[in-house]
C-alpha cells in the first residue's frame, strides 16, 4: 500500500506559489481543508488547497455514489443487478457502462492478463464476499450455481473471458453470455479517484488517496510536489522508498496484503487468468505511477501477474508508465523513467515516523 505523510504539515505548510490557482487568486482566502472518510472497503483522504469549503465532502460523495455502482458486495448496486440479469443485452447506468468501457479496453492492451470476467475464479480462491469476512473464514468449497449446473461445458469457474463481453454506447447495453459475471475490483476505486481530480481541478494542490491508490496535484511546500512513501510489503509501520509526485497518480498492488487461507493453502486476490488462480508470482509489490491512478491500477496489477522480468519489460516498453517492484528476494527494481520522481530507496524499509 502507498501512503503519504505530506498531509499532516499541511496546517503550516504554504503551497509553492507557483501553483496556478495561486496565481490567479493569491493566498488570502485560502486554506487547506481536509475530509476523510471510508468507502469501498477503504480509508480515503482529501486534502485540498482552496477558498470555498465542501470539497472534501463532494468527494465522498462522488465516492458513494460510485461504490453503489460498481461494487460487487452491495446486492443492490449496478453491478450485482447486471449480473443477476439473465445472458443476452442489459441496459445498464452510465457511470457503469463507462467503467465497463475501460475495463475492456484494460483487457485488450493487457492481452488479458486483466481481465473483468474473472469474478468465479475469485470466488474459487474464496474471496466471494467483503475481504474482512474473508479473512476470518476457514477453507470453503464453491458450488456451480444451481442455474447453471446444467450447461454444457460449464465448469465450476468461468466458461469465457472478456472476448466475450460487448458494449453498444448509444443504448448502454452490455451483452455477455451464460455464465459470464463481471468485476471490476481496485479498477473501480482507481476510476473513481481520478473522477475525484477532475472535481478538485481549477483548485489548488490537491491529493486524494484512497487506500493507497492516490492522485497528487501541485506542490504543497516542496517544488517536487507531494511526498509519497511506499510501504514494506513484508513490515507494516516500514516504507520502502520515497517519492515525490506532481499531476500524477499512484496504485499498489500487492499479494500480501489481501491474503487468506483457503482449502489449507495460503491464497490471494490477484488472479492470473491464465490458470484461473491466485498469482504465483515473484513479484511480492508492484507499484505504477501515470498520468491516471486507473492507468496505475491496471498495469500495476498485469505487471504483477507477469512477473519481476517480463513485468518491468511491459512497464518499461509503455509510454508514460513508471514501476517499482519489490522481488521476493528483497530487491527494489525500477523503470529507468521512475528516477526523477524517486527519492529514496530503502529494501529493509525505514520505521515511519
Amino acid at each position: 500500500m502507498a501512503i503519504t505523510t505530506s498531509m499532516k504539515n499541511m496546517t503550516t505548510t504554504e503551497p509553492n506559489a507557483a501553483s496556478p490557482a495561486l496565481a490567479r487568486h493569491g493566498t488570502p482566502d485560502w486554506t487547506w481543508q481536509q475530509h476523510a472518510f471510508r468507502a469501498m472497503n477503504t480509508g480515503i483522504a482529501v486534502a485540498v488547497y482552496a477558498r470555498q469549503a465542501g470539497h472534501g465532502e463532494a468527494v465522498e460523495a462522488l465516492f458513494r455514489r460510485n461504490e453503489q455502482c460498481m461494487s460487487r458486495f452491495l446486492p443492490d448496486s449496478d453491478l450485482a443487478l447486471l449480473n443477476r440479469e439473465p445472458a443476452g443485452s442489459t441496459c445498464v447506468s452510465a457511470g457503469l457502462f463507462d467503467a465497463l468501457e475501460v475495463a475492456l479496453w484494460a483487457a485488450s492492451v493487457s492481452g488479458g492478463f486483466y481481465d473483468p470476467t474473472i469474478l468465479g475464479d475469485l470466488e474459487a480462491a474464496g474471496y466471494d464476499r467483503s475481504f474482512e469476512y474473508v479473512a476470518r473464514r476457514a477453507g470453503y468449497q464453491w458450488p456451480v450455481a444451481a442455474d447453471l449446473a446444467g450447461t454444457p461445458h460449464v465448469t465450476r469457474r468461468r466458461t469465457a473471458d472478456y472476448t466475450a463481453v460487448s458494449l453498444h454506447r448509444p443504448t448502454r447495453q452490455v451483452s455477455r453470455p451464460a455464465g459470464v459475471r463481471l468485476d471490476l475490483g481496485g479498477m473501480g476505486k482507481g476510476w473513481t479517484v481520478d473522477r475525484a481530480a477532475e472535481l478538485l481541478s481549477g483548485e489548488g494542490p490537491f491529493l486524494v488517496n484512497a487506500g493507497g491508490d492516490l492522485y497528487a496535484h501541485g506542490q504543497p511546500g516542496e517544488r517536487r510536489g507531494w511526498e509519497v512513501l511506499l510501504e514494506h510489503p513484508l513490515a507494516a509501520g516500514r516504507w520502502m522508498a520515497r517519492l515525490y509526485l506532481d499531476h500524477a497518480g499512484l496504485a499498489t498492488s500487492t499479494v500480501m496484503k489481501r491474503r487468506w487461507s483457503h482449502n489449507g493453502r495460503a491464497a490471494h486476490h490477484l488472479i492470473d487468468p491464465r490458470t484461473g488462480e491466485p498469482a504465483d508470482t515473484d513479484a511480492l509489490s508492484l507499484t505504477v505511477v501515470a498520468q491516471r491512478t486507473v492507468l496505475a491500477e491496471i498495469f500495476a496489477k498485469v505487471a504483477l501477474i507477469l512477473g519481476v522480468t517480463a513485468g518491468l519489460a511491459w512497464l518499461a516498453e509503455t509510454d508514460g508508465i513508471e514501476g517499482l517492484i519489490y522481488t521476493a528476494d528483497g530487491r527494489i527494481v525500477t523503470t529507468p523513467g521512475l528516477a526523477p520522481m524517486l527519492d529514496a530507496v530503502e529494501p529493509a524499509g525505514v520505521r515511519m515516523a
